[in-house]
């Protein structure tokens, strides 16, 4: 799949397979999140891989959105590592650009994906249950990953020309 294909036809999924990702795959994932660009080359991300399904369901009960993150066989807490920033915005810009490279080569490899922003302001209560001491790091996202169920739902755009000014 040639990257404007993976880009067109990337869907957010929400509900997968009990089928596990292997380590090789998620650290292929990670690598391609590592690669994206950065300001000054700051890289201030940081990223945590959750695959037990305790802590998964733990943190999914944190989340609106927790009947189908049970259902995701990993999940990436991704980071910004306050201590490597230097502009706040452009840093957060920097791992939205890493999350978003871990979702398109994802589904470059077959794997669904879905960015979970509205758990944010749980980020404390995350970190306590992942064990992350470093008051540095703020939660930029969480990331499910995982073989779809199923087809992603369909969106609507609205139409290219209403994006133009």
């Amino acid at each position: 799949m040639n990257v404007i294909d993976c880009i067109m036809t990337r869907r957010s999924v929400r509900g997968y397979t009990d089928r596990p990702l292997d380590e090789d795959t998620i650290k292929t994932l990670l690598q391609a999140a590592i690669s994206a660009p950065s300001g000054r080359n700051g890289q201030p991300w940081k990223f945590k891989v959750i695959t037990d399904k305790e802590l998964i369901n733990k943190i999914s009960d944190l989340s609106r959105h927790g009947t189908w993150m049970r259902t995701a066989p990993c999940l990436v807490a991704v980071y910004l590592d306050k201590s490597r920033s230097y502009d706040r915005l452009k840093d957060a810009q920097s791992c939205g650009a890493a999350i978003q490279n871990i979702m398109l080569a994802a589904h470059s490899l077959g794997i669904g994906s879905c960015w979970i922003g509205e758990i944010l302001p749980k980020d404390d209560e995350i970190k306590a249950m992942l064990n992350i001491k470093n008051s540095d790091l703020e939660l930029m996202a969480i990331i499910s990953l995982g073989y779809g169920a199923g087809q992603p739902s369909s969106y609507i755009r609205n139409s290219f020309e209403s994006f133009l000014i």
